[in-house]
């Protein structure tokens, strides 16, 4: 059976491990986070006709993420070019500024 002091200490060299390893974790984070800003910044750098349509690129980028999630972010960024191109060419065609309510009248369905 182990002691009430002994199960603290365990506890707390636990918390201190724990402790220990914060820092080289928000390290990563914080270099993992610079490096997919440059990707992203020289993105649209190369692209610049997306930068007013972000909204496509992050819905394309996570669908293809979702997609391939071991895959390179450079290499899922290439692949994003030409669907966020072909939305973007859709979008074109639909007419955003008149909106028509459907048609929800049972009339022409029979009776309920």
């Amino acid at each position: 059976m182990i002691t009430e002091e002994e199960k603290e200490e365990i506890i707390n060299k636990a918390v201190e491990r724990a402790l220990l390893m914060l820092p080289d974790t928000v390290g990563n984070l914080i270099a993992n986070h610079v490096a997919l800003s440059k990707l992203n910044s020289k993105f649209y750098a190369d692209h610049p006709e997306f930068k007013d349509k972000k909204d496509v690129v992050v819905a394309v980028v996570e669908m293809l993420e979702g997609r391939n999630p071991l895959s390179k972010y450079e290499d899922i960024l290439k692949e994003a070019v030409s669907e966020v191109k072909r939305r973007i060419d859709t979008l074109k065609l639909l007419d955003m500024e008149r909106v028509q309510s459907p048609n929800l009248s049972f009339k022409d369905h029979g009776e309920l």
